[in-house]
């Protein structure tokens, strides 16, 4: 039975002294398994810092080179024989080399083994791990990264790396993210729940760890395996020796800044706090906040937020940083302690038998298998140990000095990627704007009194020195002022009307003049229908009913000089 068991060294072994090593420049899948496809490994050991090397295993005839980006291999035994270039196959073949005892500072954990352990497996179930669909049914939407503009820039990629983001159909709650690795083979990460990781491979295959343990599934829920271990986040964080992570990625922040408004009514006089509907300025969807009020002169100064708290840019941005970035490299991961790359590259260390392909495939073995299940057993095993040196891949801390000058701290790939990005370009920006450009630019909307401006203006960012703009609204407590107040005459065949300019819209309403030579919107009616006639104001009692002169009824009549601006009707024309 083919089986790769691969034993790596704690981030915290110092390198091996005193070793004579030649290496090889670079190594290939078939250094991997021999040129043949009929050599393993057994048991090298391979320093995470990364370096070719490999090293005898007695029940083997050789073992090849395993290649882990740069740095220096280390060998965990006494002795060894050496290795020297094989010209035929490219990997390296130790001999008559023996090797001081790696050291280990006193601060490395003891050597530990998990307790409440159990291991089961199903040939087929009802139900298995799928990825994450949208809650609603909708079709998924997808953000790709801009790793081309990376490569422009000269920026050195590592590997894995985020290829794109799917989101639920609003484009606000990242489902999964699709990674590629060296070989540019896709994996998609499931970011969709915080109390578990989950890594699935193109054909479906699946693989969890959550609280319960870890979980190997396929696609059509055939072959599932699950290596239950009680509280595994808590035995992995005391098996770290690791403390909680502190910080995090920074949030894209909301800029500030004062927007000023002159307002006016229908008759020109200044909007104060007793309008009804108080004034609503929103910037997006996102509401400004009144600040101060002027109301001699109707000056209005408004609090906005560019974006703002309910742009869907920012809502986006937020989730980005707080449930993959934060997530996947700062918060706790499931509640425990320390992050999700300590705990992966802990769980390599001392976990790394529970992921033998053999151990794997024996506890499918005690099922019954038929030949034919055994055949696609084997297979859904290759895919889960691939899954899991993926995981690995792209979580595990890397131990590289340059890197420890350059950041600080040692990072794992996909988070020395979201470095590099973050260096070149702004990753939160780039996903959440090419997922919603449209938003861009945002309105600045107005609502008061009766009246409605769905545009005052629109920003594509916060302005420096908001320009001051000059609005007309219509209050519904102030008379139906209007522009232009006429008379009605009399045409050839008696017929009487107003002229054409004097009809509001078609709201109904005609300006027309009261006896005191005030324009004012009136609805229109038959002559029988008005209150009473007049020559003055006073004549129309004490109701606020004004008079109003030139009309065709042969005289004045009292109006309501309110019931244009009260009925819904538009009087205020915005451009």
């Amino acid at each position: 039975m083919r089986r790769a068991l691969f034993a790596i060294v704690l981030p915290w072994a110092s390198a091996v002294p005193g070793a004579d090593v030649k290496r090889a420049e670079t190594c290939t899948r078939d250094d991997l398994c021999g040129n043949d496809g009929d050599e393993y490994i057994e048991s090298a050991a391979v320093d995470r810092s990364g370096g070719g090397g490999c090293e005898f295993d007695k029940y083997y005839e050789r073992a090849c080179a395993v290649d882990h980006r740069h740095g220096d291999s280390s060998l965990a035994d006494e002795s060894r024989d050496g290795c020297e270039l094989d010209d035929s196959g490219g990997f390296i073949v130790y001999t008559n080399i023996t090797a001081t005892p790696t050291s280990i500072p006193s601060s490395a954990p003891p050597v530990v083994d998990f307790t409440r352990v159990s291991q089961t497996a199903h040939i087929a179930e009802e139900t298995c791990y799928a990825l994450p669909p949208d809650a609603e049914g909708e079709p998924t939407r997808r953000a790709l990264l801009y790793n081309s503009k990376l490569r422009e820039a000269d920026a050195t990629i590592p590997y894995p790396y985020i290829e794109s983001i799917d989101f639920d159909s609003e484009g606000l709650e990242p489902l999964y993210m699709t990674i590629r690795d060296v070989n540019e083979g896709t994996h998609m990460i499931d970011v969709s729940n915080k109390s578990r990781i989950a890594i699935v491979d193109v054909d479906g295959n699946a693989m969890v760890l959550d609280p319960t343990g870890i979980h190997f599934s396929t696609k059509d829920c055939r072959y599932d395996v699950s290596v239950m271990i009680d509280d595994l986040y808590e035995q992995l964080a005391g098996f770290s020796g690791k403390e909680c992570s502190t910080g995090g990625f920074r949030l894209m922040e909301d800029v500030d800044f004062r927007q000023s408004l002159i307002l006016t009514d229908q008759c020109g006089d200044p909007v104060t706090r007793a309008v009804r509907r108080f004034p609503r300025l929103t910037l997006g969807p996102t509401e400004c906040v009144e600040n101060t009020v002027d109301e001699s002169t109707g000056r209005w100064d408004f609090d906005c937020t560019f974006p703002g708290s309910d742009s869907k840019v920012l809502t986006c941005q937020r989730t980005v940083t707080n449930d993959i970035v934060n997530f996947l490299f700062r918060d706790p991961f499931g509640g425990a302690c320390p992050d999700l790359p300590a705990l992966i590259t802990t769980l390599a260390a001392v976990g790394e038998s529970y992921f033998d392909a053999e151990s794997l495939l024996t506890e499918l073995d005690n099922q019954g298998l038929t030949p034919g299940e055994g055949r696609e057993a084997q297979e859904a095993v290759d895919s889960y140990v691939g899954l899991w040196l993926i995981l690995q891949q792209a979580f595990s801390v890397i131990e590289s000095q340059q890197q420890q000058q350059q950041r600080g701290r040692q990072l794992s790939a996909l988070e020395e990627y979201v470095a590099v990005y973050s260096e070149n370009r702004n990753l939160e920006s780039d996903v959440c704007e090419n997922m919603h450009h449209d938003e861009m630019p945002l309105k600045l909307s107005l609502t008061a009194g009766v009246t409605h401006i769905d545009t005052i203006t629109t920003l594509n960012w916060s302005p420096q020195n908001a320009r001051v703009y000059n609005v007309t609204i219509q209050d519904p407590a102030a008379v139906a002022c209007c522009a232009a107040g006429a008379v009605a005459t009399s045409e050839e065949g008696d017929t009487c009307a107003y002229p054409e300019e004097a009809l509001v819209g078609d709201t109904g309403c005609i300006c027309g003049l009261t006896a005191a030579g005030d324009p004012v919107a009136f609805v229109f009616t038959q002559c029988d229908n008005f209150v009473g006639e007049c020559e003055a104001d006073a004549d129309c009692g004490d109701a606020g009913l004004v008079c109003l002169t030139g009309t065709c009824c042969g005289g004045g009549v009292c109006v309501d000089p309110y019931e244009c601006s009260q009925s819904g009707r538009e009087l205020v024309e915005q451009d």
